[in-house]
């Protein structure tokens, strides 16, 4: 099959002079396997924790991060097991859908982190198979 997903996002900011509409755009995506939506809500802590992704047969697909603290804010990104290679940061109550490398969690130590800022805090991840 084909099509089983689909995503749709858009951004819209009106600041002074800076107006910016972009009409919310939608794609349809496949979805190969039948596993997630993994790991669920995670508590994460001011040093960092691990993503794990064992649950799915094939790494690589949607994942949707949500902070669901009302104060702190999250930086995600990619640990290599010595380094913390910071990639976004979800505000307090942000959401955010994307597509995870397939070579995530591939045995070579590089691993979805998520660092809390000021006090540990609970997300939410949502990853789906490829």
């Amino acid at each position: 099959m084909a099509n089983e997903a689909r995503v749709t996002s858009g951004i819209n900011i009106s600041k002074g002079y800076l107006v910016y509409d972009a009409k919310p755009a939608s794609f349809v995506a496949a979805v190969a396997g039948v596993k997630g939506p993994t790991p669920g809500q995670l508590a994460v802590s001011t040093s960092g924790t691990d993503v794990s992704f064992a649950q799915l047969a094939s790494p690589g697909g949607l994942c949707r991060l949500m902070n669901l603290d009302a104060t702190n804010y999250v930086t995600y990104g990619i640990w290599t097991g010595a380094t913390f290679c910071q990639l976004g940061e979800l505000l307090p109550g942000e959401s955010y859908v994307l597509r995870l490398s397939r070579g995530l969690g591939d045995g070579a130590g590089h691993t979805l982190r998520l660092k809390a800022n000021a006090a540990a805090c609970n997300c939410l991840v949502e990853a789906f198979d490829k």
